[in-house]
């Protein structure tokens, strides 16, 4: 472990970058440690009106960590042809402190404030930090956007895919939806088109991963219920479909090669157009819902989202309709209000990214857009908090964001002095006891310290 007067001085290379060289780590050949030159053209001080972004490793689950490598670089490929961006990748900055000191040297809390304050130090715009995961037999990616200024978290997107291969590519639209660009590759929308006779969809029960099994089967009825309001599309619900035999029996009856064309002949045998599956679960601090929309005709997913958020489970069922509606293509617009109460008497929050603004508010936050937000509670003796929220139309969300109280130094905890002044009073009634019945002459002094202040 690398001793504190070092990564104190890893710190300050950092915070003087591209101004001074940063050293090699011990073991590794010098010229692999070189950043990138000073006088590139491509120094974000040279090219005034870009922004200058950071892309960190993505983390992954074990097993995963090759595949983390391989999205991480295709991100940065991809980023880097985008106009306007100055990308730099980890490797790149040559990072000297891993992420648990970092926490020690930039006395932050979370590791989106911890890498986004690296980035400031690093003199970079914002930073993209993510993570890979699965989810039964789906891959998944999750990546944020951080503002290095402010150390607050701007927005998130969501990846994934069936198929290790076709991963890269939703990775780098998500990461270019994430930096608010069009990816040249990006496919058409998708809307579902509503026959004139009626379309029919059928919905399989939720996988549950992580998660109660009674959660996964409460949303599958909530799933039905939303796809029900859509105008033309008839929906068989979970109950109707527990009339047909288990999933797991079908592909034995079937005999069919893959998920998708399972579903599909089950489908077929509804006699519905679309079957409906998807997925509920943990993915390390994040709730994760993936839907997939199945064309029975074509045999193959006409539609798929992802959807994950950090925050408490009630908002889940919110989570659902949105990604429910962006499933069929059909979101929903207007506007909604948030309402947030935080464990604080005194802090400041960032909305989406936003200057922050004092907290408890003066007055009611303005409507928002309908859809995920996020935001970030900060405090004086509190860790940040950062969270996400859905935002419904014409209805205000409630929020309750439980920050945690960062730990005091000895010295100035009340119940210290408190302690101490009872130890002094023990010792003072002490000697006084020991003093003879009739004390000879002299003078007493004593001190006396009280407990009401606290330094």
């Amino acid at each position: 472990m690398r001793r504190p007067c070092t990564l104190l001085l890893a710190a300050l290379l950092l915070a003087s970058w591209p101004s001074a060289a940063a050293p090699p780590r011990p073991g590794t050949p010098a010229a692999a440690a070189k950043p990138p030159t000073v006088a590139s053209p491509a120094s974000p001080d040279s090219r005034p009106g870009t922004t200058a972004l950071v892309v960190y490793d993505l983390r992954a689950e074990q097993g995963l960590e090759p595949l983390a490598a391989r999205l991480s670089e295709a991100i940065l490929l991809h980023l880097g042809k985008l106009p306007g961006l100055q990308v730099m990748g980890e490797s790149e900055l040559q990072v000297l402190i891993a992420h648990e000191q970092d926490k020690v040297v930039m006395m932050c809390e979370g590791q989106e404030a911890c890498l986004a304050r690296i980035g400031q130090a690093a003199r970079a715009d914002q930073v993209i930090t993510g993570h890979v995961g699965r989810l039964g037999e789906t891959y998944l990616v999750t990546l944020k956007l951080a503002d290095a200024s402010r150390a607050t978290v701007v927005s998130g997107e969501t990846a994934s895919a069936d198929k290790v291969e076709e991963l890269p590519a939703e990775t780098t639209r998500a990461a270019a939806r994430l930096v608010g660009a069009t990816s040249a590759d990006a496919a058409p929308r998708f809307r579902m088109q509503v026959a004139p006779a009626g379309t029919k969809a059928a919905v399989v029960d939720l996988a549950a991963h992580g998660v109660a099994p009674g959660l996964a089967q409460s949303l599958t009825q909530l799933l039905s219920l939303e796809l029900k309001k859509f105008e033309g599309l008839g929906v068989i619900s979970r109950d109707e479909m527990q009339t047909m035999i288990r999933f797991s029996a079908d592909k034995q009856a079937l005999q069919c090669s893959n998920d998708t064309s399972c579903l599909a002949q089950i489908g077929g045998a509804l006699g519905v157009d679309y079957l409906i599956s998807g997925s509920v679960g943990r993915l390390g601090d994040q709730h994760v819902l993936t839907l997939k929309l199945i064309d029975i005709e074509a045999a193959h997913v006409a539609s798929r989202v992802s959807e994950a958020f950090q925050g408490p489970e009630q908002q889940l069922p919110m989570a659902l309709r949105f990604a429910a509606g962006a499933l069929l293509g059909r979101e929903a617009g207007g506007e909604g209000r948030l309402a947030l109460q935080a464990n604080l008497e005194r802090g400041e929050v960032s909305l989406d990214g936003q200057p922050a603004v004092p907290y408890p508010f003066a007055k009611p936050l303005p409507p928002l857009e309908v859809g995920k937000h996020v935001f970030t509670v900060t405090g004086e003796g509190y860790a940040p908090k950062y969270q996400e929220a859905y935002i419904e139309v014409d209805r205000t969300t409630e929020v309750i964001v439980d920050l945690t109280e960062l730990p005091r130094p000895w010295y100035r905890k009340w119940w210290t002095w408190t302690i101490a002044a009872t130890s002094l009073a023990a010792a003072v009634t002490a000697t006084i006891l020991l003093l003879p019945e009739e004390p000879t002459e002299g003078t007493v002094t004593a001190l006396i310290l009280g407990t009401s202040a606290t330094p």
